[in-house]
């Protein structure tokens, strides 16, 4: 019967820990190998287990601050938008203005139409090709 323990696979270094720790602790709780004794290898662990609860809770306390900061951001936006829209319909500003232009927006007065005109070439059809008999 072949066990999980010595599978082939590559383990990470705390995960061979806890393998041969059972194993030590089934079949050998009181021998010494190469001067090591089973205590010294569930102090090891146990360093590691903390390690790895803190990072959990490091881990948690990011995932939360990243949702606050998150709605904080829709919240300046939002603040942003209602500002903006503001200056836009200040009588003493308006978007023509300085302030409004050094706030990083484009003045009204320097925006183009948008509107563009294909050049238009003598002699084509205007989307039918003439066919030859």
């Amino acid at each position: 019967m072949a066990q999980a323990t010595t599978s082939t696979r590559r383990r990470r270094p705390g995960t061979k820990a806890q393998d041969i720790l059972r194993a030590w602790r089934e079949q050998a709780p009181n021998a010494v190998f190469a001067g090591k004794s089973l205590a010294d290898l569930e102090a090891l662990t146990s360093a590691l287990d903390q390690i790895g609860e803190q990072l959990k809770v490091l881990e948690q306390t990011r995932s939360g601050l990243v949702l606050t900061r998150d709605v904080k951001l829709k919240e300046i936006a939002e603040f942003i938008r209602v500002l903006v829209r503001g200056v836009e319909g200040h009588a003493d500003f308006g978007d023509n203005s300085s302030l409004y232009r050094s706030m990083g927006f484009v003045p009204y007065s320097a925006r183009g139409s948008g509107l563009t005109r294909k050049s238009s070439s003598t002699g084509t059809t205007s989307g039918q090709e003439e066919t030859a008999a």
